[in-house]
């Protein structure tokens, strides 16, 4: 029986190891995902020499090939974006997953493209009802977009900041700070953040935690069942 291919698209280098266990071991076993890396022909260099944000770029945060963090501008990557979505589809992929929470424009695409942005959002709302979110991000620079993306999908959010591809005390530390803040959830807005980290964020905060790899992964799997 032969696989079906589904490519899974990062903004940073692939392959994503720290998403092999905890994300990808979660879709049917008769998929074969394989990995495109947007900046997969750079050098660490030369990505944060051409891709770095500049003032008023959106900055988004991916990993490396070696585990290391990078920041990236949102709108110098979409054309590396939406490149490999089209070389995905040349190589046969049947569907397509971004492993970015971030907000892109629309992209071109055959195949089904599945973005885990309005994914995360759209879940939430539901299960906030009319209450607030609590969302953690990587990088204290994206919480003035992040609190105005929320609020335009109808939810105010208390946003914190920790990475996760430094210290996982840090995002422990941030998600203690949110432990009675009276919200309906909270929400770990970067494909970055672990199933790990998504136990220590609910002990930490005491609240429940949406993590958007595995909401990814468990949607991902729904659909691809109905083709």
């Amino acid at each position: 029986m032969i696989k079906q291919r589904i490519a899974a698209i990062t903004i940073g280098q692939s392959p994503r190891t720290d998403m092999t266990a905890d994300s990808f071991a979660r879709l049917p076993g008769d998929l074969d995902v394989v990995e495109y890396g947007a900046l997969d022909p750079f050098t660490r260099e030369e990505a944060i020499k051409r891709f770095s944000p500049g003032p008023g770029d959106e900055v988004l945060v991916s990993r490396l090939r070696d585990g290391s963090q990078i920041k990236l501008s949102g709108e110098a990557v979409t054309e590396l974006l939406q490149a490999s979505i089209r070389q995905a589809e040349k190589d046969g992929a049947a569907a397509t997953l971004l492993l970015c929470t971030g907000e892109f424009p629309e992209f071109q695409h055959e195949k089904p493209l599945i973005t885990p942005m309005p994914l995360l959002h759209a879940t939430a709302r539901v299960l906030a009802g009319k209450r607030k979110v609590a969302v953690l991000i990587p990088d204290p620079e994206q919480v003035e977009p992040s609190v105005r993306r929320w609020r335009e999908s109808g939810l105010e959010a208390l946003v914190v900041s920790a990475s996760p591809y430094k210290d996982i005390a840090e995002v422990e530390r941030a998600a203690a700070g949110l432990r009675g803040c009276d919200a309906a959830l909270l929400c770990m807005d970067c494909m970055g953040y672990t199933v790990e980290m998504k136990g220590l964020a609910a002990r930490a905060s005491g609240l429940p935690v949406l993590l958007p790899r595995t909401l990814m992964s468990a949607i991902t799997a729904e659909f691809l069942s109905l083709l």
